[in-house]
């Protein structure tokens, strides 16, 4: 058999009603049976008791036909021995019968042999001789014959014909109509009766059927509750009844399903702290080679010149060109110092209102030289734009840009500052006609230490700074190239200050 739970939904979406819970669904299902045991029921028992009057009345009928059987035979047999006149007693009987309402019976009749009516409690059918289907069978039949007119429930009548017999010799019949119009009161108050007592049976089925549901559907929510828990992060079985059925089995599976939650949460935690601390030591490491790949070599130069001046044995012109070498090594050296400073530290956050095209200009006319010298056209699309920020740091963020840029394009080509707005994001695009960007370093160049550039021309850690600087203001920087194309670096900085940075220090 089908489930009627799905039907009984698709039937409530279709009155634009709730869909119910559990509880809901199996009431609704428990109470459309219940509706329809009950209408199945009623019909069944008014059907049954319908039927069980009607034989009650047929079998009243025939008892008055056994009745009244011996009295008109006498009577028949008295007139052919012309003891008494003819058709007096006869009509006296029908009359009588006919008149007592005790006996309910709507028409008598006696004929003879051949059909002929002999008494009737219509005078005017005296006489008259019968030759319907009905007195047909009457006139034949051996026994008491009942035959139904009419509704039985509507005024409807049976009628009864008995053979008036004396051992083998038929004098002639007896006919009545035993009235049915007491049924019709009767059925309808059996109706009521019947109606009332399927209604109390499904109201108390329904009410057992809510209580059944509650009973079924309280370890349900305990279980639901329990694995609420899980889902906000308690992974302790909550304590549940011991039960031996499939709810049983559900409570079962749901220790098991913590126990391994537990354990794998376990285990992601200690996963997670050795790869913290993998991860702490390959920085390490890597922080460590960048310092030692950038101090060592100009520290080696360094030192070589020191020793060269040392010895005196210089020519003057060389002397010049060690002490240059010198200043310069003690320079890449400060320079590689300064960037990890600036990244490895947390420097006050001036907020200030800053012009953007001013800044983009003053940092142009910094490095004109450098620009100039790589024939490099420049283009500045920023209108005066007024933004929250750490001027000092933002400066320092378009210099970083820039300079890659120049070293991106050693024989010419574009630089452009535009903007684009973005709700409550304001995003400054730095776009360049260079080299570009391999796909495979796209997502290294915000590292430490990684760098593109020939030895002494970058230490790796300035893009990197940038990135820092961004996201201390609220913001994001991210970066899109191809090689041989150009770069484009999108720089998305909040209208607003960053939360606790609205401050000047």
């Amino acid at each position: 058999m089908r489930d009627p739970l799905p039907h009984i939904q698709s039937f409530l979406r279709k009155l634009r009603l709730p869909v119910p819970s559990l509880a809901g669904k199996f009431m609704a299902a428990g109470a459309v049976a219940i509706f329809l045991v009950a209408i199945a029921l009623h019909y069944f028992l008014v059907e049954s008791e319908k039927r069980h009057l009607l034989e009650k009345e047929e079998q009243t009928a025939k008892t008055l036909a056994t009745s009244m059987e011996l009295p008109f035979t006498q009577i028949l047999l008295y007139e052919e021995a012309a003891i008494v006149s003819e058709a007096g007693l006869l009509d006296l009987y029908i009359s009588r019968m006919v008149g007592n309402r005790n006996l309910h019976i709507a028409y008598a009749m006696v004929f003879d042999p051949e059909g002929r009516i002999l008494s009737h409690s219509d005078l005017t059918q005296f006489g008259r001789k019968l030759d319907d289907p009905l007195s047909r069978k009457a006139l034949s039949a051996d026994g008491i014959l009942l035959s139904r007119v009419g509704d039985p429930f509507d005024g409807g009548v049976i009628d009864v014909a008995t053979p008036l017999n004396v051992s083998s010799k038929r004098f002639g019949t007896l006919r009545f109509g035993y009235s049915l119009a007491g049924l019709k009161d009767r059925l309808r108050q059996l109706k009521r009766k019947a109606l009332a007592l399927t209604v109390s049976a499904a109201a108390g089925m329904i009410l057992l059927v809510y209580l059944a549901a509650g009973v079924m559907v309280r370890p349900i929510r305990r279980l639901v509750d329990a694995l609420d828990s899980v889902r906000l992060g308690e992974l302790e079985p909550v304590p549940l009844p011991e039960r031996h059925d499939e709810l049983g089995d559900l409570q079962n599976s749901y220790r098991i399903m913590v126990d391994r939650l537990a354990q794998e949460k376990a285990e992601r935690e200690r996963t997670q702290d050795m790869l913290a601390r993998t991860e702490k030591m390959a920085t390490v490491g890597t922080l460590a080679a960048g310092i030692a790949h950038e101090i060592n070599s100009p520290l080696t130069g360094a030192m070589h010149s020191v020793h060269a001046l040392e010895a005196g044995t210089l020519p003057p012109a060389k002397h010049g060109r060690y002490l240059q070498v010198l200043g310069e090594s003690l320079e890449r050296i400060r320079r590689a110092v300064s960037q990890l400073l600036d990244y490895s530290t947390v420097h006050v956050t001036n907020i200030t209102g800053c012009d953007l095209s001013g800044l983009v200009t003053k940092t142009l006319e910094f490095l004109e030289y450098r620009i100039t010298r790589n024939r490099i056209e420049v283009e500045n699309r920023l209108p005066p734009l007024v933004l929250r920020a750490d001027a000092h740091k933002m400066e320092q963020v378009l210099v970083n840009l820039v300079l890659n840029a120049v070293v991106a394009m050693p024989t010419g080509g574009r630089l452009v500052f535009r903007h684009v707005m973005d709700g409550p994001f304001l995003t400054l695009i730095v776009s360049d006609t260079g080299e570009g960007i391999p796909e495979e370093n796209l997502e290294k160049i915000f590292d430490p230490f990684f760098t593109t550039k020939r030895n002494g021309e970058g230490t790796g850690l300035g893009l990197a700074v940038c990135r820092k600087i961004i996201e201390q203001h609220g913001g994001k920087i991210s970066v899109s190239s191809r090689p041989g194309e150009g770069t484009e670096f999108h720089i998305a900085l909040p209208l607003a200050p960053a939360p606790g940075g609205d401050h000047e220090r």
